[in-house]
């Protein structure tokens, strides 16, 4: 198409709805908008086949992985888009090649999601709804969790809550979920309180969690330990602490060498320790560099499920993943020495004493615990909480969530 003499000088004009074209002295310049107008997105139409899937864990992994690899194996007609950031790009080797993947904070993020059939996710999309993504007629947004069986309270029942930005928009989010996929009884009550004005709460159980029934778990077990350098004749003690968002590193404490000759006198054999850290507690990377060679930081591997079924014995404080762990039946430990504080400041939906799990608030505690650990009451506990908490989790949570998401699409 000829240019007018005065286009040919200069103009800048748009030449698609995620391009413009710049022109001058008859140069022509195609640029890639950087932002767009709110109303751009709502105009962008629903592509019927398109599912998109987000993790705050941030690399491959939690129940959108596990979803997202069904619907691949499956081989069902549709376009899988995972929403990555920066971190995710040094674990690019984890993703299928057929999930498409866009980058956080840029005008794709918000052109797939606007233009997606299913959301699928395991966080709050706040961060998508302050850049001005609104939820379409047509659109369903199936919120899976990250969580499970408590212990950490959740924002709107936080005993700080009212110190807590972005509430609004938090509300909102929650108004916007179809479908949230609970692992229990307990989760669902949970649930009706944190996310209040939610659509229908399915007790699926967490897709993630279908890993521990498998009947390869041993070899992901075998190849998880493979990719980090374990021995494979060494037993694997996991040590998770949880964020504190106040700042805290009583979790530093723990004494390591102490632990493993614990470990080693009740269970025999030569043990390694790995730590993986809260992906929010970037500021602590650096103390692990400190650590002695022999302990393995596994902060970067990006799938927790799979560092759950390689270990022998999980040690956390409040993270929830101890509790995904407790279906395994292995031993797990709670080491909390700031109990007290972290109980006032973010609150617990239960005492720690109802959870299967010996408890210290001091190393001296943790090594007598692990030293008298009685398997048999260890056992005896586990049922009984997975019951009381009305637990739901038998292996096929993945394919319930596949199930939900067809009935959708064929809508």
């Amino acid at each position: 198409m000829k240019l007018k003499w005065k286009e040919r000088l200069f103009s800048l004009k748009r030449v698609s709805r995620t391009h413009r074209q710049l022109c001058v002295l008859g140069v022509r310049i195609k640029l890639r908008q950087a932002t767009a107008r709110p109303d751009y997105y709502s105009d962008l139409p629903i592509q019927k086949n398109k599912i998109v899937f987000r993790s705050i864990l941030r690399g491959y992994s939690c129940n959108p992985k596990y979803i997202a690899e069904e619907l691949l194996r499956r081989k069902l007609p549709y376009d899988l888009v995972w929403i990555t950031d920066q971190y995710v790009l040094k674990s690019l080797k984890y993703f299928p090649p057929n999930l498409r993947l866009v980058m956080i904070n840029t005008q794709e993020d918000l052109e797939e999601l606007s233009t997606a059939r299913v959301w699928v996710m395991n966080e709050r999309m706040n961060a998508f709804l302050k850049k001005g993504l609104k939820k379409k007629e047509g659109q369903c947004y199936i919120q899976t969790w990250h969580g499970t069986f408590g212990f950490k309270k959740l924002a709107m029942d936080r005993n700080d809550v009212d110190t807590l930005p972005g509430m609004n928009t938090t509300r909102q989010d929650a108004q916007n979920v179809d479908y949230l996929l609970s692992n229990s009884t307990f989760e669902t009550e949970l649930y009706k309180r944190h996310f209040f004005q939610c659509g229908k709460i399915l007790e699926t159980g967490h897709a993630r969690n279908d890993l521990f029934f498998r009947e390869d778990k041993a070899e992901v077990a075998r190849r998880t330990r493979g990719k980090l350098g374990i021995p494979e004749d060494k037993k694997l003690v996991l040590y998770v602490p949880t964020w504190r968002e106040f700042g805290e590193t009583d979790w530093l404490t723990m004494d390591l060498e102490a632990v493993s000759a614990a470990l080693e006198r009740r269970f025999g054999g030569k043990w390694a320790i790995a730590i993986k850290l809260h992906h929010l507690m970037y500021a602590a990377r650096g103390v692990l560099k400190k650590l002695a060679s022999s302990v393995y930081n596994v902060t970067e591997y990006p799938d927790v499920q799979e560092l759950l079924v390689a270990a022998d014995v999980v040690i956390t404080d409040y993270s929830s993943c101890i509790l995904d762990f407790l279906l395994t039946g292995r031993p797990g430990f709670i080491y909390a020495p700031d109990r007290a504080r972290y109980e006032k400041k973010r609150g617990l939906y239960y005492p720690l004493e109802e959870a299967p799990f010996p408890i210290a608030e001091d190393n001296a505690g943790l090594v007598k615990n692990i030293s008298e650990f009685d398997a048999e009451e260890y056992s005896n506990r586990v049922e009984a909480f997975l019951k009381d908490k009305g637990c739901k989790e038998d292996g096929h949570a993945t394919e319930r969530a596949v199930a939900l998401i067809n009935d959708i699409m064929s809508d």
